[in-house]
């Protein structure tokens, strides 16, 4: 079996929940039968070497310095990336965005070794409308580095792409789709059952 094979199966096996009978309320304040619940599968110790490996097989050879995003969904997804970086000599940093800039101190919206003008990746779990990775794209632009990728774990197919390029300029890059995790009807004309 394949890494992504792999991840995709502790995916559905951790994060992935499907309940049409009582649907779910998303942070997007849409209602939805399937719930991903990202963090239980990356900050798992065999989800996190292979959020790792496979996020930074994506990024890896792109001038990229560092990794990062809103906390809390990036935070474990950073962190995985920065270690897998690391053992492969060729390292990424971490950083993190504050949803509210530090009260004291340096009152920084970003926590991280960042050297000024970094080419960075922002990362997410799982992307439905986008508001959040957005929202991280714009702190770290208003910090002045220059963000060159947005890669999500899951990519749910609800318009969090298109507002990610809106925000960037780049294409959302996912591992998977909500479709990878949703079984077709036949006849089903592209919308998830």
């Amino acid at each position: 079996m394949s890494e992504s094979d792999e991840l995709l199966a502790l995916l559905k096996q951790r994060s992935f929940v499907h309940r049409p009978d009582r649907p779910f309320q998303l942070s997007s304040g849409k209602t939805s039968p399937y719930y991903l619940d990202g963090k239980r599968t990356t900050l798992d110790p065999r989800g996190a070497v292979l959020v790792g490996r496979l996020c930074f097989e994506r990024l890896k050879g792109r001038g990229i310095s560092a990794v990062g995003g809103l906390t809390l969904g990036a935070d474990p997804i950073a962190l995985a990336v920065a270690l897998t970086s690391s053992l492969q000599n060729e390292p990424i940093r971490a950083f993190i965005v504050r949803k509210e800039p530090k009260g004291h101190g340096t009152q920084h919206w970003i926590e991280g070794c960042l050297e000024p003008g970094s080419r960075v990746a922002v990362v997410e779990d799982v992307v439905t409308s986008g508001r959040s990775i957005c929202l991280a794209i714009q702190r770290v632009k208003e910090a002045g580095h220059a963000v060159t990728a947005v890669l999500a774990i899951v990519d749910r197919e609800e318009g969090g792409g298109k507002s990610v390029e809106e925000a960037s300029g780049l294409q959302l890059e996912s591992l998977y789709r909500l479709s990878d995790f949703v079984q077709r009807q036949r006849g089903d004309v592209g919308h998830p059952v």
